[in-house]
């Protein structure tokens, strides 16, 4: 009687290599197709800046006036006749104000100018992304692609500027801006991390959480821009090293 002897056989290293290749290139596929989606949300993100930034200059030259700011907006914009669209803390006075105090970023109810304008760029029609009624992004501000959202006033003063490294900015212009954050008008809520926000500024400014039209607001000093502990000096650069979500964004609009 014959007995069957059965060869074993196992995978070549042909075939070893190409199944390596084939994991490869899936890999990198999915890693590749993560990186096109944080690119496209910050694109999107820039797009919507540049497009509120516009819709202010819309208003401005149809009103005459700032959003939330602007004189009677119950009698001239349509649906706009009750808070927050319409504030009952209205100064006209050509600044877009969070509190009475005109402290910046601070909102604390819905009848001041900061609610008020979002509501008033949507009830013209110049934006989309709002309902107005909380004050939450998605509700009275805009919700950002790359997370957390929009809120805006106007900044008179360095020392105003939110964040651990506000005071080392060395060309700080009054004007409007928008503060990028996990909750509105909270710099101290993030949604964001340095790599995101320096990706933003480079394509919008010149790239210095310093300096120029966009600047850093980080949570803690170091989370956001580059820091010295040894000699407490910042450098102009993103902490792109630091990893974690504590850098937000002032934003300057209508220079």
């Amino acid at each position: 009687m014959k007995t069957d002897i059965r060869s074993e056989k196992g995978f070549t290293l042909v075939e070893l290599a190409v199944v390596m290749i084939i994991i490869g290139l899936l890999i990198g596929g999915v890693l590749k197709g993560q990186e096109l989606i944080k690119s496209a949300k910050v694109t999107s993100t820039i797009s919507q800046v540049k497009g509120i930034d516009a819709a202010t200059s819309t208003f401005q030259d149809i009103y005459a006036g700032l959003p939330g700011d602007v004189a009677s907006p119950g009698s001239r914009l349509p649906g706009c006749t009750v808070a927050p669209c319409v504030p009952t803390t209205l100064v006209t006075d050509g600044r877009v104000t969070a509190t009475a105090a005109n402290a910046p970023f601070v909102n604390a109810a819905q009848t001041i100018e900061s609610s008020a304008f979002f509501p008033q760029l949507a009830a013209a029609d110049l934006i989309s992304g709002v309902t107005p009624g909380s004050d939450t992004f998605g509700g009275n501000y805009p919700s950002a692609p790359v997370g957390g959202g929009w809120s805006p006033s106007t900044v008179l003063a360095q020392a105003d500027i939110p964040g651990a490294s506000g005071a080392e900015i060395n060309d700080f212009r009054p004007g409007l801006y928008l503060l990028h954050a996990g909750q509105p008008s909270v710099d101290t809520a993030s949604a964001s991390n340095s790599l995101t926000m320096q990706r933003i500024d480079r394509k919008i400014d010149d790239g210095n959480p310093l300096t120029g039209s966009v600047y850093a607001v980080e949570i803690a000093t170091g989370e956001c821009v580059t820091y010295d502990a040894s000699t407490s000096v910042y450098s102009n650069a993103y902490d792109t090293a630091a990893g974690t979500i504590g850098c937000n964004a002032m934003v300057r609009i209508q220079n």
